[in-house]
């Protein structure tokens, strides 16, 4: 119950903190903490590459946990990636708002995990920015709303972080420790993979499956 209403607490200032990033750089990949547009679309061309990899059904539903203003939603529009039936959620309400004006209201909804059962959640960039210098406290934030995604999530979850050899936060900026926290997924969830990618070589992917 306490870890509960901690971690809601944790999403409360996620939001201000958004919010705050909206008013200044507006509706932009600033806006969301990337660094450009470009950094975010190669982020996008991989995952869609593991979505291929590990996704085998024709008509999958996924759900884009963290889809701020939809831009991962518009990258699949523009690459013809029109097999999925798509959901997007975030916690914050402008952001949601936002996406409905822009796309359809039935698409988006404002949560902290899939409301509807899915086939796999996918999860891009979300649980970078910590809003604290503490990363075991992170970490456990991480895997919370991790388990929330997974029993939402018939087949899985596909998501990634920023790598480092030693988990630390810097700036704000939560860096995952690759073996240590591939361990932790592993005791977690048992069914896990990890993939790097030249083209963005500060992310690490993961992806843990039902076995």
């Amino acid at each position: 119950m306490l870890k509960n209403f901690f971690f809601r607490l944790i999403n409360k200032k996620l939001i201000d903190v958004y919010k705050y990033n909206i008013e200044k750089y507006g509706y932009s990949a600033m806006g969301l903490h990337w660094s450009s547009k470009s950094s975010q679309y190669s982020r996008f061309y991989f995952i869609n590459y593991l979505m291929k990899k590990y996704i085998k059904e024709e008509d999958a539903n996924i759900a884009d946990l963290g889809c701020g203003f939809g831009d991962f939603y518009e990258y699949l529009k523009k690459n013809n990636e029109n097999k999925y039936s798509y959901m997007g959620y975030d916690i914050n309400p402008n952001m949601i708002e936002h996406c409905k004006k822009k796309f359809s209201s039935n698409l988006f909804q404002v949560a902290d995990h899939p409301i509807k059962q899915c086939d796999f959640t996918i999860i891009s960039g979300t649980y970078n920015y910590a809003i604290f210098n503490n990363t075991k406290l992170w970490e456990n934030y991480l895997i919370f709303n991790l388990r929330k995604c997974f029993n939402k999530s018939s087949k899985g979850v596909i998501f990634n972080l920023q790598k480092s050899f030693k988990a630390k936060i810097v700036n704000n900026i939560y860096y995952a420790d690759n073996d240590s926290m591939h361990k932790t997924l592993k005791k977690k969830f048992n069914n896990v993979y990890s993939h790097f990618d030249k083209n963005t070589p500060k992310d690490i992917y993961f992806i843990i499956l039902r076995s």
